[in-house]
């Protein structure tokens, strides 16, 4: 008989279990220079104006900080890894039957979920051409994350996706220094994670999750060698929980 209730604990598990650097090796990269180069390209680009200079996230406090994790990772904000941003404002009148694809956070989620969606808002070439030239698009490997409903859902914007989507609603996490996608992804959808969105979200009339409550989100930063090991241990395992459900 099948039991969901068990696998989906058996997913929650493997997943925290990831996070937390329980089911890979260590390597000999140390994840504190990975947030150095960052740091550094960061810089780098400010100083020459292609990047916004932002107020640096508070320092992560030891108090903070949910579990221990390895030695050679590092405890980050997520706005200190990645650019979060929303989009310029559509109004409810340019929306259209056809053109180019208009995601609100429901878009979001089925993307997230499935791979893809029937999308039945749209608007104008000409409007994206106009609302991209003032605020880039999401680049492959960036990722798209539902700001209401159920928050947190995760999509990767893939090669060749072209849409544009709802400001506040959905937020645009830029993935400009190349961290491994569906690390990212896991991490989004872990109880380590989801606990702070929970967390931030208690007490409001209508849950939501903004840029600044996301830029100060903790996330555990492995070296890129144990990203990569991390995504390829936790679908093997993902998908033979999915297989001994659907058995």
């Amino acid at each position: 008989m099948k039991t969901p209730q068990l696998a989906d604990a058996l997913r929650a598990a493997v997943l925290q279990a990831a996070i937390k650097g329980e089911l890979t090796a260590r390597s000999s990269e140390n994840a504190r220079d990975l947030l150095l180069r960052i740091q550094n390209e960061k810089q780098a680009l400010q100083a020459k104006g292609s990047l916004k200079k932002t107020k640096a996230p508070a320092p992560v406090t030891a108090d903070e900080v949910p579990f221990d994790i390895p030695e050679n990772w590092v405890w980050v904000r997520v706005g200190e890894i990645f650019e979060i941003s929303s989009s310029k404002r559509v109004h409810q009148q340019d929306w259209k039957m056809s053109g180019i694809p208009f995601y609100r956070a429901r878009e979001i989620a089925k993307l997230a979920d499935y791979g893809e969606v029937q999308n039945e808002l749209f608007i104008s070439d000409d409007l994206y051409s106009k609302l991209t030239a003032i605020t880039p698009p999401p680049q492959a490997g960036d990722f798209m994350v539902s700001g209401v409903g159920t928050l947190g859902k995760t999509y990767i914007v893939r090669e060749g996706d072209v849409f544009y989507y709802k400001d506040a609603s959905v937020l645009h996490v830029r993935n400009r220094y190349k961290i491994t996608p569906q690390f990212f992804k896991y991490y989004m959808e872990s109880d380590a994670l989801m606990n702070q969105v929970r967390a931030n979200s208690s007490g409001t009339t209508v849950a939501t999750l903004t840029i600044e409550r996301f830029n100060n989100y903790l996330i555990p930063l492995p070296p890129f060698v144990e990203q990569q090991a991390i995504v390829e241990k936790l679908s093997a395992l993902l998908a033979e929980i999915d297989a001994l459900d659907n058995a």
